[in-house]
C-alpha cells in the first residue's frame, strides 16, 4: 500500500501486533467464563467480582510500572508478562473455589498488564508523528480480531464436550510460541526522549495534572465499563431471549469494527476527534437501551453491527486524541494509562453490573450502560477547545 509521509508498517510494528493479537486471544477465551462459574456452583453474588478480578492487578500495577518502562527494558518485561500469563492459564486447572479463582484471576491479570504495558511503550516509539489515528486504529484491529473469532469458537467447542478448562490449558501451551516474534523485536533506538532511562513516579504526577489528559482518561473509564458489562452479561440475556448462539453478537460486532477500521483508519487523523467520538458515545447510549427490546436473532445481530460500527470509530479516536494532547515524553505513559482505565472498567463494569443484575434485572443493567456512555459525551464536550483543536 502506498502511503504518504512516515511509514507505519515497520518490522517492529508488525511483530508487536502479532504478540498483541496472541495476548488478546487468551483474554477473549473468557467470554465463556460466567457459564463456567455457574457450573462450579459458586455464589452468584461473587460472579461479578470474579469476572473483573483480573483487572485489579492492572489498576494498581500499570500506573506504578509504566513510568519505569523504556525502550531498553520493555522487551524483557513483555517476556516476563507473557510467562506469567502462561502460568496463570495453567493454574485454572486447580482453582475451584471462590478464593482460589480470585487469586488466579489476579495473577492472570497481572501478567497481561505487564505484557501490554511493555508493548505500549514499544508501540509509542514506533507511531510516527501525525499518524496516531491510523496507527491506533490498526492496533485496535489486532485486539479485535480474537474477540470476533474466539467467543463463538469457545461456545462451539464447549458444546462438543471440550471443557472450558481444557481449552484454557491448550491456550497456555500455544501462547509460549509467541515468545519467538517477541524475541525478534529490536530494541528502541536512542532518540533523546526515548533514551532508555526511566522517568519515575514524579512524571506520572506531572502528566496527570493536565486537564485534557484527566478528562480523556475518565472517558476511557466509562467507555470500557459499559463495554465490558455488555460483554460479560449479554450471553445470559441472549439465551433468555432465545437467541441460538449469543456469541455471534460479538462476532458481527467485531467484524463491523474491523471493517470500519480497515476502511477508515487512514481518515481518522482528518476528523475532529473529540466531536466524532462524542457522537459515537451518544448513539451508543441509545443502543444500550435498545438492547432491552431485542426480539429474535436477526434484530440481535443487527444491533451487534451497530455497536461494532460505533465502537470501531469511537474507541480509536478517543485513544488517538489522548495521544495527541499528550506531551511527546508522556505519550507511551498515557497509552498505558488509557489501558489502566480499560482495566478499571473491566473491573468496575462487571462488579457494578453483577450487583445491578441481581437486584433489578437486565433492563436496569443496560440502562446503566447507556448512562455511562452519556457521561462520556459530557466529558468530551467539555474538553478545553484550544488544546484539542490545536492537536487536530
Amino acid at each position: 500500500m502506498t502511503m504518504r509521509g512516515p511509514v507505519i508498517f515497520t518490522r517492529e510494528f508488525v511483530l508487536l501486533n502479532i504478540v498483541l493479537g496472541c495476548a488478546s486471544a487468551t483474554m477473549a477465551l473468557f467470554f465463556q467464563f460466567h457459564t463456567y462459574l455457574l457450573s462450579l456452583n459458586i455464589d452468584p453474588r461473587w460472579h461479578g467480582f470474579l469476572l473483573g478480578a483480573d483487572a485489579i492487578t492492572g489498576i494498581i500495577l500499570q500506573p506504578l510500572l509504566s513510568p519505569y518502562l523504556h525502550g531498553g527494558n520493555a522487551k524483557k518485561v513483555a517476556a516476563a508478562g507473557m510467562c506469567i500469563m502462561v502460568a496463570a492459564l495453567g493454574l485454572y486447572n486447580f482453582a475451584t473455589t471462590t478464593a482460589a479463582i480470585a487469586c488466579v484471576r489476579i495473577v492472570h491479570g497481572g501478567g497481561f498488564t505487564v505484557l501490554v504495558a511493555a508493548m505500549m511503550t514499544l508501540f509509542a516509539a514506533y507511531i510516527p508523528s501525525g499518524k496516531s489515528g491510523e496507527a491506533i486504529g490498526l492496533i485496535s484491529i489486532t485486539r479485535l480480531i480474537p474477540y470476533a473469532i474466539i467467543p463463538p469458537v469457545v461456545v462451539y467447542l464447549v458444546g462438543r464436550s471440550y471443557g472450558f478448562i481444557f481449552i484454557v490449558t491448550m491456550a497456555a501451551g500455544f501462547m509460549t510460541l509467541f515468545l519467538i516474534p517477541l524475541a525478534l523485536i529490536r530494541s528502541v533506538p536512542d532518540r533523546g526522549q526515548d533514551s532508555g532511562r526511566a522517568m519515575g513516579l514524579g512524571s506520572l504526577v506531572e502528566n496527570v495534572k493536565a486537564v485534557p489528559v484527566r478528562m480523556l482518561l475518565a472517558v476511557n473509564l466509562v467507555f470500557y465499563s459499559a463495554y465490558t458489562t455488555l460483554f460479560y452479561f449479554l450471553k445470559g440475556f441472549g439465551t433468555e431471549k432465545g437467541v441460538e448462539n449469543p456469541g455471534f453478537f460479538f462476532t458481527v460486532a467485531m467484524i463491523a469494527m474491523i471493517v470500519v477500521r480497515l476502511a477508515g483508519s487512514r481518515y481518522f487523523d482528518r476528523m475532529r476527534k473529540a466531536r466524532t467520538a462524542a457522537v459515537c458515545m451518544a448513539v451508543l447510549a441509545v443502543c444500550h437501551v435498545l438492547v432491552v427490546f431485542i426480539q429474535g436473532s436477526t434484530a440481535y445481530l443487527a444491533l451487534g453491527v451497530a455497536f461494532g460500527v460505533l465502537w470501531g470509530v469511537g474507541i480509536p479516536l478517543t485513544m488517538a486524541l489522548l495521544f495527541d494532547v499528550s506531551e511527546a515524553r508522556f505519550r507511551g505513559l498515557n497509552m498505558n494509562l488509557s489501558l489502566v482505565m480499560m482495566q478499571a472498567g473491566f473491573f468496575a463494569g462487571p462488579l457494578a453490573g453483577g450487583f445491578i443484575l441481581a437486584q433489578w434485572g437486565y433492563g436496569i443493567l443496560f440502562l446503566f450502560c447507556g448512562l455511562l456512555n452519556a457521561a462520556g459525551v459530557v466529558l468530551l464536550a467539555a474538553l478545553p477547545r484550544s488544546r484539542v483543536n490545536s492537536e487536530q
